[in-house]
């Protein structure tokens, strides 16, 4: 019996919703930190579940229906694997949507040595469970498998859909004490198939930029707002200028010609007008292709908001 086998038995034998492996198992996706969980509702009398993001981009969203995946039932233990093909490196966070009888069901996810879990509840309508970041190293085929202790047959567990949400590559964003945002390519989430964070010192941007339906997001948090300069950092080379870009903020657009700067990674700041930010807290900014003239768009490596006067 090999180590996931004990592993698994041990929870199994000892109880049902017992966890799968120790919490510094599930340590993986980006550098010194644990897999996360979503975010979560600390107000409305102690709730656990995830918010939920009801405008949420489905652009890059890897996913998986109910006949994707192969099962087999073991002694102790019940198996579910995929195979995926990824088109680009990336952090993806794991979500599942699931029917089932039981009070409870622990249950992880191993892909490659990463491995994330989630506490699974009673469902007798569909529900989404957040297991945790996956950190997708490379593109090509992938293989990747779910595991919970043995059910029975009364338990119902049923997979409706697995997916793969991009999630952000860095850290939280606020707001310094200046007043300037600075969104840095690391922080960005990118909705897309083939644009990604390139994290080589050289060109720490956005780039892989071939497809306009591909764009970036970024989350961050004002204690300020007010009326900023949007500056765009960005690199364009070979021939490939003329693409036409837009920064969008709460339903303001700034649009602006991606000119050639001397190549993709020599960076020029482009100011191209001004945004208002109207209230506190959380917002989003994204950065969208309107078109593109030549084989790439560009490549970004931060936007910048300075507050005005």
């Amino acid at each position: 019996m090999n180590v996931l086998s004990l592993q698994l038995s041990l929870a199994a034998a000892c109880a049902v919703c017992a966890p799968l492996i120790p919490a510094s198992a599930a340590e993986a996706a980006k550098p010194g930190g644990a897999a996360s969980s979503a975010p979560v509702d600390v107000g409305g009398f102690g709730s656990d579940e995830p918010v939920e993001r009801k405008d949420e981009p489905t652009r890059g969203i890897i996913a998986f229906g109910p006949k994707d995946h192969v099962y087999s039932g073991q002694s102790h233990w019940e198996q579910f694997d995929w195979k995926m093909t990824a088109k680009r490196w990336g952090h993806y966070q794991v979500r599942l949507t699931y029917t089932m009888n039981h009070q409870t069901l622990g249950a992880q996810i191993k892909f490659g040595e990463q491995r994330v879990k989630a506490m699974l509840t009673a469902a007798p309508q569909q529900k989404r469970a957040y297991f945790g970041e996956i950190f997708i190293e490379k593109p090509g085929e992938h293989t990747f498998s779910l595991y919970t202790p043995a059910t029975g047959a009364g338990s119902g567990f049923t997979i409706h859909r697995l997916e793969f949400v991009p999630t952000f590559e860095g850290d939280e964003v606020t707001q310094g004490d200046d007043g300037t945002v600075t969104l840095l390519a690391k922080d960005a989430t990118t909705w897309s198939e083939n644009m990604r964070y390139e994290p080589k010192p050289e060109k720490n941007c956005l780039g892989y930029w071939t497809d306009p339906r591909d764009f970036a997001e970024w989350e961050f948090d004002v204690a300020k707002p007010g009326r900023f300069k949007v500056i765009v950092s960005h690199g364009c080379g070979g021939g490939n200028e003329g693409s036409t870009v837009a920064v969008k903020h709460g339903g303001q657009s700034l649009k602006f010609t991606v000119k050639d700067t001397g190549g993709f990674q020599r960076w020029s700041d482009a100011e191209i007008g001004e945004i208002e930010i109207k209230g506190t807290g959380r917002q989003r900014l994204t950065v969208a292709p309107e078109n593109k003239t030549k084989s790439a768009v560009l490549d970004v490596q931060k936007v910048v908001l300075k507050p005005v006067g």
